[in-house]
């Protein structure tokens, strides 16, 4: 509940940013995401996008999103487990648009962000369950604006690196194990222009 109170903080806070930035070249988009994580397998969800022209070309964007997983069964040193994940991606990017025609805009950018998560794990003889932590990461994108006036359709493909270590218990000992949220992922919205 908490880690959903500051996600709509965030949102509160940076909304007026897309307004104010860059002499009125701001924008807010909505977008259905698909991540390819290495351990947790596919995350599907969607999110918002809000920023604006720093100038010419270059532009400062937040993002906030939900994902969730299918369930991942596994074994682990003998033992079945099972695991779910819900993750809250709160991004930060620097994007450079490249003005090849009034219709079409590629872009490319990178950027960072702070990674919220909420694992479900399940084990064979589990005494304590797992520790998730949140998480630190980077990622570099590219992708295209189809301009319609104010409204603008947008697609990327995106490569995300995320700092992971979550602690994971049973039989009475501590198992550290590393589960990797890295992988590509895909956008694909609409975003309006001011």
């Amino acid at each position: 509940m908490k880690k959903a109170i500051l996600g709509v903080v965030l949102v509160l806070v940076l909304v007026p940013l897309a307004f104010a930035a860059g002499d009125g070249a701001g924008g807010v988009g909505v977008f259905g995401s698909w991540w390819d994580s290495q351990d947790y397998g596919a995350l599907y969800g969607g999110g918002v996008r809000f920023g604006g022209e720093i100038f010419s070309g270059l532009a400062l964007e937040a993002r906030v999103s939900y994902l969730t997983s299918e369930t991942q069964d596994d074994v682990v040193e003998g033992r079945n487990v099972s695991t779910d994940l819900e993750l809250v991606p709160l991004e930060a990017a620097v994007t450079w648009t490249l003005d090849v025609s009034d219709a079409i805009k590629p872009y490319v950018g990178a950027g960072a962000g702070y990674y919220l998560k909420n694992v479900d794990w399940k084990a064979d003889d589990v005494i304590d369950e797992a520790d998730d932590k949140d998480s630190v990461g980077y990622f570099a994108l590219a992708g295209a604006n189809i301009v319609l006036g104010r409204v603008v359709l947008f697609g990327e493909a995106k490569y995300n690196v995320v700092q992971n270590d979550d602690e994971w218990r049973w039989q009475g000992s501590d198992v550290e194990q590393k589960n990797s949220l890295d992988g590509f992922a895909a956008n694909v919205g609409i975003k309006f222009a001011f």
